[in-house]
């Protein structure tokens, strides 16, 4: 009875001594309060901003209530044929997802520079196969959005206002900015 209560005791020691903790939840800067996202391609702007509702934050769609701006400069998917069989078919793709972005708050100060996310994955193809490839390409090219979205997510994390003080900015109250517009 004795090594049954012990036992579970001693493990419960040993991942608490081992630095092990769970994630938990970003917690981001108030700047980041009410952000709109900009952007052309609208699978990865509704992507991107059900990433941002699952954080915590509500991103607004009417750029004039931001406290800041995820500007999406660039969105790009490429599919290129990584290998080809004796007849000339593709046997393999390379899949690129790239996003580039920058966050600029209400005054136009850039909080994120030019930043970029991208992802490559390899897809085997099979001329046979056409209609479940088809299926595969198109869950792989989700899972791949989804994981820039994290990165991307994560990233937004941590915007601060000692980025901005470390370069000269006066930090911006966003209840003020909101109200002024």
């Amino acid at each position: 009875m004795t090594h049954r209560l012990l036992l579970p005791l001693l493990l419960t020691m040993l991942l608490s001594g081992c630095g092990f903790h769970l994630r938990g939840q970003i917690e981001f800067s108030p700047l980041l309060a009410v952000p709109y996202v900009n952007g052309k391609d609208s699978q990865f702007v509704s992507a991107l901003s059900a990433g941002l509702r699952q954080s915590g934050i509500v991103p607004t769609k009417d750029p004039s209530n931001s406290t800041a701006i995820i500007d999406l400069i660039a969105v790009e998917f490429d599919r290129m044929a990584n290998s080809i069989d004796s007849r000339g078919v593709a046997t393999g793709y390379l899949l690129t997802y790239k996003v580039s972005y920058r966050v600029v708050n209400r005054s136009g100060r850039v909080l994120v520079e030019n930043a970029q996310v991208g992802l490559t994955r390899n897809l085997t193809y099979q001329s046979t196969q056409v209609l479940q490839k088809e299926a595969e390409e198109s869950a792989l090219t989700k899972t791949m959005i989804d994981d820039i979205v994290r990165q991307m997510v994560r990233r937004l994390g941590s915007v601060s206002y000692s980025r901005i003080r470390a370069r000269g900015f006066a930090p911006v109250s966003p209840q003020l900015q909101v109200a002024g517009s």
